[in-house]
């Protein structure tokens, strides 16, 4: 098994685990996926499973169903690191003696984020904000992201009146 990342999917990696050979897989974790447009179909077996916290909600964990380059499949969110665990158990039958706490410390996951990432660790770079008001994710219901920016509901509907005004 290759070591996970210190940070999947935007979210710091704090325990995983490999489905080895000694685990078994149940199929008792109601998760299903599919992408827009596509019929929802059940996770299924993966290879590694992640507990992760999220940057934005710091009280929330979420266990991930990673594929062997520990690409995410699915999530559930939890409410704590045990319930995570538990739920995993149920999918994976004996994947408990499994767990390994995360090797990193901070300044890995700093250097990660920078080297990766090309954020500032010390900024809120997870959140979104709008390339042309500087508002929040947080400030705006629907949002729309392009290649190098993202524009607001609200930016939209100015842009809107502006064009039609002039035309």
């Amino acid at each position: 098994m290759d070591s996970p990342p210190p940070i999947i999917d935007s979210c710091k990696l704090l325990f995983y685990a490999s489905n080895e050979d000694d685990v078994t897989f149940t199929d008792r974790i109601s998760l299903f996926v599919g992408g827009s447009g596509d019929e929802l179909k059940p996770i299924g077996e993966v290879q590694n499973l992640a507990i992760s916290r999220t940057y934005y909600e710091p009280h929330e964990f979420l266990l991930m169903f990673c594929k062997e380059d520990w690409a995410v499949k699915g999530v559930i969110p939890f409410t704590t690191i045990e319930e995570a665990k538990t739920k995993a158990e149920k999918g994976y039958n004996g994947i408990s003696s499994k767990w390994k706490m995360s090797p990193y410390n901070e300044e890995d996951i700093d250097d990660f984020l920078r080297d990766e990432y090309e954020v500032d660790p010390k900024s809120e770079w997870w959140t979104t904000i709008c390339s042309f008001c500087g508002r929040k994710d947080t400030e705006f219901s629907r949002l729309l992201e392009g290649k190098h920016a993202v524009i607001c509901e609200g930016c939209v509907n100015k842009f809107y009146k502006v064009f039609n005004e002039n035309a």
